[in-house]
């Protein structure tokens, strides 16, 4: 079957080769009896309603193989209060579990704050290891590997300013950029990044900016990836903070929580060509509140008034780069600690996360028994690791579809799917991806509207409607779908621009 092949690209769903990088949603199914390979066979089970899938294929490699988790420092999201941290409550659950298997476990970040590191350091019984001299740490259990070199490739006159409006956030920005500096424009929300390319394309040509958000198709993502490098101004939201490669010299972003602000600084001076340049210009990282504070609330308010205290009261420097304070300026690690010391636990947490953790360590740490409870924690938690799903949704070209995703919720809220959607006369377009043979294909179909608006009700009857409806359209067009995705309007997505917000 296709989920067992190992293609030339190094696809491994089953996570068998010597090294797999995955997502940590692929991770947690896996480990938790749900192959993500089979996950339509094993949620509906075809005819039989009995197939389980080769659930310890993957829980196997997973528990004799080293395991990294990068950029622990987004586990301590979500900011708001009220939002729950279910990436937190999976790693409280998981990590014991990794423990006592002798699962090696290595937990990596820069921006991750002390009491979060710590907790993570007791629940596995590990050593914490930091890259710096002394952190404020040493000798109370951490270890502590100072390399020179790497501090002296990455010791800039770094300039931090605070700025009162984002119209004196788009002037610094233009005027940087006219004068050759690359400039990186970091926002917080989809609809501020639109905005803001759209004003800086106005003002600098479309050929000199560039936009890079989580709600671009597949093929327009990828594009813009591309143009990143001659682009004078990357605009962008938190996609920049892992995983796309950015080379500035200028950070000119909306105020958040440390961490993020340390990542998206992260960004610049990172080539020797331009760390050379911000030697003898130094880089700089400009902060404003913007109007609206989601996703991150007070803190990033909060935030800013720490950094406008040590840069204008105290005229004490940030540090963006070192976990070390350097001469005159306090290590971004001063902020960290100050707006996001969170531990690992969860204080108080409901009824229903509490049956999340029992359910999730029954699934996890069973050997054999009844695959039945992994079923029912995906039914009823959408995602093992967030608060919601992400749908598939399918964006129509000029010559077949680009995908992209978005968050259940979001798409719920005020019937954002009603308008976005190409659904008409109680019909919903719909296409498939599947394998009608050896090749994969996409397969356009139709579904009725009433399931399609069942399955975005809720987080519980997500999965269960979105796999019955996989069900019924893998018999009705003969292929083996392993994903659909809802078809989009026409002027639902525009391209290099993404997906509407409304």
């Amino acid at each position: 079957m296709p989920g067992l092949s190992l293609d030339p690209e190094g696809y491994s769903p089953f996570m068998l080769r010597r090294a797999v990088v995955s997502t940590l949603d692929s991770f947690a199914l896996n480990l938790a009896r749900l192959p993500v390979a089979e996950l339509s066979l094993v949620l509906t089970g075809y005819e039989m309603r009995r197939l389980e899938g080769h659930y310890e294929l993957p829980r196997a490699s997973i528990l004799t193989s080293l395991v990294v988790f990068d950029e622990a420092h987004l586990y301590a999201e979500p900011w708001l209060e009220g939002e729950t941290p279910f990436s937190r409550l999976y790693l409280s659950t998981v990590l014991p579990i990794l423990r006592d298997t002798r699962t090696p476990v290595v937990v990596e970040t820069a921006t991750m704050s002390t009491k979060l590191t710590e907790s993570i350091a007791a629940t596995t019984g590990a050593t914490v290891l930091a890259v710096c001299r002394s952190c404020n740490r040493c000798g109370k259990g951490w270890k502590c590997i100072p390399d020179t070199a790497f501090e002296e490739e990455n010791m800039f006159d770094w300039k931090t300013v605070i700025l009162k409006t984002s119209s004196e956030a788009i002037r610094l920005a233009v005027d940087h950029a006219e004068a050759g500096r690359k400039v990186l424009y970091a926002v917080n929300t989809v609809g501020s990044a639109l905005k803001t390319y759209r004003e800086l394309r106005a003002m600098l040509g479309e050929e000199n900016v560039v936009l890079v958000h989580g709600r671009l198709a597949q093929r327009d993502r990828e594009e813009a990836i591309k143009k990143i490098e001659r682009a004078k101004v990357v605009v962008a939201t938190q996609v920049v903070e892992a995983g796309v490669d950015v080379d500035a010299e200028v950070l000119v972003t909306e105020a958040a929580a440390p961490s993020s602000l340390a990542q998206r600084a992260g960004r610049l001076c990172r080539s020797q060509r331009t760390a050379e340049k911000c030697r003898s210009d130094p880089p700089i990282v400009a902060i404003y509140v913007p109007n609206t504070l989601h996703p991150y609330g007070s803190i990033a308010v909060e935030t800013v008034k720490t950094v406008k205290q040590l840069v204008e009261a105290r005229r004490v420097g940030i540090e963006w780069r070192l976990l070390d304070d350097n001469g005159g300026r306090k290590s971004f690690r001063h902020l960290v600690e100050a707006h996001e010391a969170v531990g690992l636990e969860v204080e108080q947490p409901r009824a229903k996360l509490l049956a999340y953790r029992r359910l999730l360590a029954n699934v996890v740490a069973s050997a054999l028994g009844d695959p039945r409870p992994a079923r029912m924690l995906i039914e009823q938690f959408c995602s093992l690791v967030r608060g919601t799903a992400l749908v598939h949704l399918a964006a129509p070209l000029n010559e077949g579809y680009d995908f992209l995703e978005a968050p259940l919720d979001w798409l719920r809220a005020r019937g954002r799917w009603k308008s976005l959607l190409n659904c008409s006369n109680g019909i919903c377009n719909v296409i498939g991806i599947g394998y009608a043979g050896e090749e994969p294909e996409v397969v356009e179909a139709q579904a009725p509207a009433r399931d399609v608006e069942a399955m975005l009700a809720n987080c519980s009857s997500y999965l269960r409607t979105y796999y019955k409806l996989l069900e019924n359209l893998s018999k009705d067009t003969g292929a083996r779908l392993h994903t659909i995705a809802l078809a989009l309007r026409e002027d639902a997505y525009t391209p290099g621009i993404g997906l509407k917000t409304l």
